[in-house]
């Protein structure tokens, strides 16, 4: 497995870099583009859980994310103006993350915090709606993005995922479906009751366990689905913690159907022969895709600046929904004619003028609408097939019908 190693980015006038997180491996440097414009800059914030536990997954956001920015400035900036960006590194704690959000806030007078990639955002929902702070884009799949109309999401729910890809396995003949789930994350933590009822209401049996990202081997666990007969394994975590438990089932004769969402499918499954024919829904287009061009584009940008990212296990579809998030921000920038001296209710009323936007191609259409969250029910399905991320039902998007949208409802407002 290749692994990904950042490089220092040192504070300039373009983008600051607080934290480089420690992952191992090798890369070289890229080739950052030259910006083209000057002047005062439009700045704007990002929060990751770049280290800590989950740095596996969420590693190289900042990087994907400092990427945007350069190739946005080379590329005129928006409206004539350079973009700077704060990063702030929370390493999985709600705590540090909340703070970080109060100096991106009140020290760095951020305009928007844009492409998140914290699964600790909920930390902050009281404080960014206390502030009117908008958090544009990011990781959809967090509860923050279903509660609080300040966070503005580019894609659908966990929940719309999940309601998907266990559709998915009903319709490929699943039977007993096995849920295995992450400790260490509450974004984790919070989906087993929900997932439990989305299986009993496709009529699939339902067994769960939650997982540790530095246990030694997952074979208990594989052991334990094996007998209680699951053909169908969901594994809600990392890409690295998802191949391992693949092995570690694997080694025990054990080789059920798997389905996922998107926040683990990295570059690494499509030479994992335990990843073929694996099924996943997704918040945004599929990142290999390069016939369409705004996917193109996000590659040839880290391929000039991030040479040695793609191919690893850093390289996932979660780098492109930070990207996806910083795209948005651009539209409603523009939409807004958002300059330097602009506030946060600029940015609102940009994303509150997009209609049906779909960023290249790289979202599934997105409105927005005032003091309301954006409850998405479209989505993108995708399946690794001969070493491939493919689009099994093409490069568009799908959508919930208004009946499973309201089933979603009521399973979502149970208890567990």
């Amino acid at each position: 497995m290749r692994t990904w190693k950042k490089a220092l980015t040192v504070a300039g006038s373009v983008a600051a870099l607080a934290v480089v997180t420690g992952c191992s491996g090798a890369s070289s440097a890229g080739t950052d583009p030259v910006s083209t414009v000057s002047g005062d800059p439009i700045r704007i914030g990002f929060v990751c859980s770049c280290s800590g536990p989950q740095s596996d997954s969420l590693g190289a956001t900042d990087d994907v994310a400092l990427a945007w920015v350069k190739a946005t400035n080379a590329n005129g900036g928006i409206n004539g103006h350079p973009v700077e960006l704060v990063v702030k590194d929370d390493g999985l704690d709600p705590t540090r993350s909340l703070q970080a959000v109060k100096e991106l806030v009140e020290v760095d007078k951020v305009v928007a915090i844009v492409g998140e990639a914290s699964p600790v955002a909920d930390s902050w929902v009281n404080y960014v709606d206390s502030q009117k702070i908008p958090i544009v884009g990011g990781l959809s799949f967090t509860p923050a993005f279903q509660t609080s109309p300040n966070f503005y999401a580019s894609g659908p729910s966990l929940a719309v995922q999940e309601f998907v890809v266990y559709k998915m396995a009903k319709e490929t003949g699943g039977t007993n479906l096995g849920f295995l789930y992450c400790g260490e994350s509450p974004a984790c933590k919070d989906s087993e009751g929900l997932a439990g009822r989305i299986a009993d209401h496709f009529g699939l049996g339902f067994s769960s366990l939650q997982i540790s990202s530095t246990a030694p081997n997952f074979t208990a666990q594989c052991i334990q689905m094996k007998d209680k007969g699951v053909d169908v394994l969901k594994v809600l975590g990392t890409s690295p913690v998802q191949s391992r438990v693949m092995e570690s089932c694997r080694q025990q004769g054990y080789e059920p159907a798997t389905i996922s969402t998107a926040g683990g499918i990295s570059d690494d499954w499509f030479s994992d022969p335990n990843f073929e024919g694996r099924l996943t829904s997704s918040p945004a287009a599929n990142y290999t895709d390069e016939s369409i061009p705004a996917v193109k584009a996000y590659l040839d940008a880290v391929d000039q600046q991030l040479p040695d990212l793609r191919g690893t296990s850093q390289f996932s579809q979660t780098n492109s929904l930070v990207w996806v998030g910083f795209e948005l921000f651009e539209a409603a920038a523009k939409a807004a004619n958002l300059g330097p001296t602009s506030t946060p209710d600029t940015v609102r009323q940009g994303l509150y003028a997009l209609k049906d936007e779909t960023l290249g191609g790289l979202s599934i259409p997105l409105n927005f609408t005032e003091g309301t969250p954006a409850n998405i029910p479209c989505y993108f399905t995708f399946e690794v097939k001969d070493g491939e991320l493919t689009s099994p039902d093409g490069p568009g998007y799908k959508c919930l019908s208004d009946d499973e949208v309201a089933t979603l409802g009521r399973l979502n407002q149970k208890t567990a």
